[in-house]
């Protein structure tokens, strides 16, 4: 459905609804058992903020009405959650597949088996061989116990892929994470670099420079050919060519600038544990949140958030990184949402 716009590209209308390929990033609960060193969303040994059965199958309409593309349930960990499957009953009876991302330490074969028929896909992080893994998480026997997570996702037929969150450390393990993941049976496995937030900023010294993000680039593409017969292997990241003539694929576009005419749908949106809706980053500014879902509906959240000045100032900010440093950026892999979300706490961004 197409409402009318403004010179700014705004919508007019309070009706609205996504035009584009929207995906939420659904953060169920923020209670964890392990102590990840680069844990953005700075997750607890006991639970603060958690979503109940009965508010995410309300979030989940919602989602249904404004023609959500995929949803992703995340943590936390939220197989600590008492009521996962019920959520992700509540997704399928809505018409999604959703997926799960989670930490493996805690699947069981149980667990696999009353799961297997509710998710597109189970998305287990692995971030080194033992010893690196288990500093990494925070706790001695993560690694053993999510390859026991994953031995049952595959006893019980569950698709479920890795991630991989590269830093100057673990730089030297991808090789050995993509042969792992291969050997797995793994349906893909994404290289993240390590960005600054939450718990991250403690370990910032960590991240990967430009030009190592690059050569991870170049890596990926390497590794993509090596395992593509068993193994997807992909880079959570952007390409300078496919965003500079395209911008639409990571922000919408301002209507009729945009060669399909892409409304102002941001790709992604998170849903924190304490209810914010953010579009794109969670380390983005909270002035450039959409709202609140636990202050009212997450229709009411998007419905009030187009044409709001949180949203022609995620707007602005989007076009002012792409002119000032996506088109002139020395290396063809672009971390637009990490930009964003640094360029978003600068004065004047907007």
């Amino acid at each position: 459905m197409t409402t009318p716009i403004d010179s700014q590209g705004v919508h007019q209308h309070a009706l609205r609804f996504f035009e584009e390929e929207v995906t939420f990033l659904f953060h169920i609960t923020d209670w964890c058992n392990l102590s990840c060193q680069h844990c953005f969303i700075n997750a607890q040994n006991v639970p603060v903020h958690q979503f109940t059965a009965e508010e995410v199958l309300s979030i989940v309409r919602d989602m249904k009405k404004l023609n959500t593309t995929r949803i992703a349930f995340s943590g936390g960990e939220p197989t600590l959650h008492p009521d996962l499957t019920r959520i992700l009953e509540v997704a399928v009876e809505e018409g999604f597949s959703p997926d799960f991302v989670s930490n493996g330490t805690l699947i069981t074969e149980e667990l696999a088996e009353k799961v297997r028929d509710l998710v597109r896909c189970v998305l287990i992080s692995v971030d080194g061989p033992q010893e690196y893994h288990d500093t990494f998480r925070g706790m001695k026997g993560a690694f053993q116990s999510a390859m026991r997570g994953i031995e049952a996702l595959r006893k019980k037929d569950v698709p479920f892929a890795l991630q991989f969150t590269v830093t100057k450390k673990s730089f030297p393990y991808i090789e050995w994470i993509a042969e792992t993941a291969s050997d797995l049976g793994a349906e893909s496995l994404k290289l993240e670099p390590l960005f600054v937030g939450g718990r991250a900023r403690e370990i910032a010294s960590s991240c990967l420079s430009e030009k190592e993000i690059d050569e991870l680039a170049e890596f990926t593409t390497r590794l993509y050919g090596q395992y593509l017969a068993s193994t997807s292997v992909y880079m959570g990241i952007h390409s300078k060519k496919v965003l500079t003539e395209h911008p639409c694929n990571a922000y919408a576009c301002f209507g009729s600038e945009c060669h399909r005419h892409a409304e102002n749908d941001p790709r992604e949106l998170i849903i924190l544990p304490d209810g914010n809706v953010v579009p794109v980053d969670s380390c983005l500014n909270p002035r450039l949140y959409m709202g609140n879902i636990r202050e009212k509906s997450l229709m009411d959240v998007v419905q009030e958030y187009f044409g709001s000045p949180q949203h022609r100032g995620f707007l602005a900010l989007c076009r002012k990184v792409f002119d000032e440093q996506v088109v002139s950026y020395p290396y063809e892999a672009i971390p637009w949402s990490q930009m964003l979300a640094a360029a978003s706490w600068e004065d004047g961004y907007d």
